[in-house]
């Protein structure tokens, strides 16, 4: 009898035991359902932020960078008159008057960095599912600040030196035909000849020697691409 009732009371706690542990895991797993759900919430609300704000981030490159290419083919066209061995002719004149006023860089792209700055405070780079998201967004303010550093040369050099050049000789809206002020013998000057082509080498570094443009394209088409919240409905 004692024997029996044993078996009995073992069978019923191993029973209970068994529902308890289901529960247990059962309850883990709601949990696990809660915890991913959140986080897929939290992740499109962050992709969606993601995506406008790099997209917004695109059409200011297209125009700054627009800018640097305006500049660099005015400054070529300048290039093509030289050697100025003598003041222009009139007709000339306007056009290289248009030419130097165009030539003028020093713009520089400066994106909003919200979204990314939010994950770097937060830690919360792990909630992208995505790898190559990831790693892009991380790597994303290394090659801004790399880029910025070829568009820094430029602004300088456009600053304290083309600018003071130009302060110098010629008035500020370069009307050489009809301001006896402007001193038009410094466009003959070796000084000019200088000045223009270091603008140009400085131009053509931001928009084709360095590289750095041509990643940061990339790297931002590919975020917009892959952050785009179509992509995951």
């Amino acid at each position: 009898m004692e024997t029996g009732k044993t078996g009995k009371y073992l069978k019923y706690a191993i029973g209970e035991i068994i529902l308890v542990m289901i529960g247990i895991l059962l309850a883990l797993q709601v949990n696990n359902w809660n915890i991913d759900r959140i986080n897929s919430n939290k992740e499109a609300t962050i992709l969606a932020n993601i995506h406008e704000e790099f997209k917004a981030n695109k059409i200011q490159l297209e125009r700054v960078v627009k800018t640097h290419q305006d500049a660099h083919s005015n400054t070529a066209k300048i290039i093509n008159l030289f050697p100025l061995t003598s003041i222009p002719q009139p007709g000339v004149l306007d056009s290289l008057s248009h030419y130097m006023w165009n030539s003028f860089g020093g713009y520089t792209f400066n994106p909003s960095q919200t979204s990314i700055n939010a994950l770097i405070n937060t830690s919360s780079f792990d909630i992208i599912s995505n790898d190559e998201l990831s790693n892009l967004l991380i790597s994303w303010n290394d090659l801004v600040k790399d880029y910025q550093e070829e568009e820094k040369f430029a602004k300088d050099f456009a600053v304290n030196q083309y600018e003071v050049f130009f302060s110098k000789h010629f008035t500020w809206n370069l009307n050489f035909n009809k301001d006896s002020r402007n001193d038009l013998n410094a466009l003959l000057s070796v000084e000019f000849d200088y000045l223009i082509h270091n603008n140009y080498d400085l131009l053509d570094q931001i928009l084709n020697t360095s590289g750095e443009l041509k990643v940061l394209v990339e790297t931002l088409d590919k975020i917009i691409q892959l952050s785009d919240p179509k992509k995951y409905d």
